[in-house]
């Protein structure tokens, strides 16, 4: 290597910092890709970096192993997931009913989850890697279901108050079955129409939702 390749100067053009950049886009790329495909299990540096197209020894200038770079990529994909709902939400009409906005943001999630090397990495790769791993999937799978049915509740009114319901518990059990559903529709190889599983979920959210809300006599009291 000439002094003008080392790890901290330009090359090419290129900047220390851009070429870590780069290198690391490359390998998140790749990681999608081939987790996504053969599975977490049968990858391993190599095939990850010649995928990546950079040298096995840049990879630990990046990830400290393959585990490492398999929770970058979940961040990434839930993060395209979290977006498709955020980005709907403008969109939605204020005097819509719980089933019709469900239905609105829902749609651009699942059409996300059409990429089968995501539903693959989302639903399937990360479970029963590490505890760290494990602690990861149910924080985010926590925290995603708070957002929908904090977002919905919205759309229902105010939720009474009672010893009997716990509102956390409530998000756990939907992102559940949102996930279940989400991991059949891929492992079907998406045989049922995204409308259909958009619809199927949008009634199931609503029937969730809409029991929670005050009746409108009460709402003033």
């Amino acid at each position: 290597m000439t002094e003008s390749q080392g790890p901290g100067r330009a090359y090419g053009g290129e900047s220390a910092a851009d070429r870590d950049d780069r290198r690391r886009r490359q390998l998140l790329d790749a990681g999608l890709r081939v987790f996504g495909s053969v599975g977490f299990r049968a990858a391993t540096v190599r095939g990850l970096c010649r995928e990546a197209k950079i040298a096995d020894r840049d990879f630990y200038r990046q990830f400290e192993n393959t585990e490492e770079l398999l929770l970058a990529v979940y961040t990434e994909c839930i993060g395209r997931l979290t977006a498709s709902i955020i980005e709907a939400m403008p969109q939605v009409d204020p005097r819509s009913d719980v089933r019709a906005v469900a239905r609105q943001v829902l749609d651009p999630f699942f059409h996300v989850i059409e990429d089968p090397h995501l539903a693959r990495v989302v639903w399937l790769e990360v479970l029963g890697v590490s505890p760290n791993v494990e602690r990861t999937y149910l924080a985010v799978m926590q925290q995603f279901g708070s957002m929908l049915i904090g977002y919905l509740r919205t759309f229902a009114g105010p939720v009474p108050s009672t010893p009997d319901l716990d509102i956390e518990l409530l998000a756990t059990a939907s992102v559940g079955g949102i996930s279940h559903t989400a991991l059949t529709w891929f492992l079907s190889d998406y045989a049922a129409e995204r409308r259909v599983v958009v619809a199927t979920i949008a009634t199931m959210l609503g029937n969730v939702v809409e029991p929670l809300s005050l009746p409108p006599e009460s709402r003033s009291t």
